[in-house]
């Protein structure tokens, strides 16, 4: 697939990896980013004043409504959506907040993305060239105690991608599953451990569906997929071994 001239959505595109994708696909695509976080917004299209920019929160299913009807008034259509909207937070589940927590991670990372695709495939469907990026992430490869809730939403969205893509293959409609090892932004961003800068994952997810890769799979994750499938005790020691040293740090 091409990712020139298309008409995109990003969410989460305030920050991460979200805002350096818009940036990279910026200067040939219509670029939209969403986010909650309206100052993040206003910032990033003062850098970039080619993005266009609106608020929504994915865990309204009016806010999503309001949007897919402004891409289709304002830009006449979509033609990618990239569902980068993510909450990525350690908690036991005895902890005292983990309910409001729980919640809150599967609303945002599993329903979030499940919302904007489900209202989304009319104009993607209408496209003649649609696509749906999720972003999963190497834990859903291996068992991360600690991270409990936030791998099971991650391995959900990656599950969502292969059936889906199945589903839709029918329609024309492609679905792209991006899966990160750890990277430079957010809760993980100043921890001195090993990481990926969210410019380069964007830079990896470009080239991965300029190549038509379905799963794109960065860094060191091509390796930790081969050896889930073989070995997935020694995949769960290794992750967990990358998560132990973000805590000592």
């Amino acid at each position: 697939m091409n990712p020139v001239g298309k008409k995109i959505l990003i969410t989460g595109g305030g920050s991460g990896i979200g805002l350096k994708l818009a940036r990279r696909l910026a200067g040939e695509n219509a670029v939209v980013i969403a986010g909650r976080d309206e100052e993040r917004l206003v910032r990033a299209r003062a850098e970039t004043p080619s993005l266009l920019a609106r608020r929504m929160d994915v865990t309204s299913e009016d806010e999503a409504r309001e949007m897919i009807a402004w891409l289709e008034e304002e830009l006449g259509g979509l033609d990618v959506l990239v569902n980068c909207a993510g909450l990525l937070r350690g908690y036991a589940l005895t902890h005292a907040e983990a309910a409001t927590k729980c919640d809150e991670d599967v609303q945002v990372n599993l329903l979030g993305a499940l919302r904007m695709t489900r209202l989304a495939l009319p104009l993607l469907q209408a496209s003649g060239a649609g696509a749906v990026v999720y972003i999963s992430s190497a834990v859903a490869l291996a068992a991360v105690p600690g991270f409990s809730v936030y791998a099971a939403t991650k391995a959900a969205v990656h599950s969502l991608a292969r059936s889906l893509r199945a589903e839709l293959a029918p329609s024309g409609i492609r679905v792209f599953d991006v899966l990160p090892p750890l990277v430079d932004t957010g809760p993980v961003g100043n921890l001195d451990v090993p990481k990926l800068s969210p410019g380069a994952v964007a830079e990896a997810i470009v080239d991965g569906i300029g190549r038509d890769h379905e799963e794109i799979r960065i860094g060191q994750v091509r390796q930790l997929a081969v050896i889930a499938r073989i070995m997935p005790r020694l995949a769960d020691r290794l992750v967990v071994r990358a998560f132990t040293q973000q805590r000592e740090s």
